[in-house]
């Protein structure tokens, strides 16, 4: 990861994101390819069997934590690497502050995920979908998530070394 100290922006954080998507999609495509279709969600939260939005919720959640731990140690790596970076920003430390960072994340996407999908229950319903297109709308959370976690955290970083100057 090259280092900047410009604010991050989405376009910088695709290349990563969509790649981490078709592996979360191929993931799910192969727990859903042996259905003829599949709910989108289900009117019960207790319900039996998958969902493809409960296997986004999933992805989100997991994506959102390991993602904004990752792009810490990298932003940073990249950070201790060159010459423009503030000291605070090469000396952060994970421990509390990066934890801190992959908790807040972790918890606004799985709770803007989830009431987003309930919503979703209760406007549209359930609607059945075939293992391709539920595959897709787990690669298209799993980008989403991916992408919202590394600008979030370089974001987070780069405020932290500018409150702490």
């Amino acid at each position: 990861m090259s280092f900047s100290m410009n604010p991050p922006g989405y376009r910088s954080a695709m290349p990563g994101a969509l790649i981490n998507g078709t592996i979360n999609g191929a993931i799910a495509w192969s727990a859903f390819k042996g259905s003829n279709a599949i709910p989108l969600s289900m009117d019960s939260i207790g319900s039996p069997g998958v969902t493809a939005l409960g296997n986004a919720a999933t992805a989100a959640f997991a994506l959102a934590f390991i993602m904004t731990c990752v792009t810490f140690f990298m932003f940073r790596g990249g950070a201790r690497k060159s010459d423009v970076a503030p000291a605070g920003l090469k000396t952060v430390r994970f421990a509390p502050t990066g934890l801190r960072i992959a908790l807040a994340n972790t918890l606004l996407a799985f709770g803007a995920f989830t009431a987003m999908a309930v919503l979703w229950q209760r406007v549209v319903g359930t609607v059945m979908v075939g293992p391709l297109v539920a595959s897709l709308v787990v690669a298209a959370v799993a980008t989403i998530a991916t992408a919202f976690a590394d600008v979030r955290t370089r974001r987070a970083l780069l405020a932290e070394c500018a409150r702490v100057r």
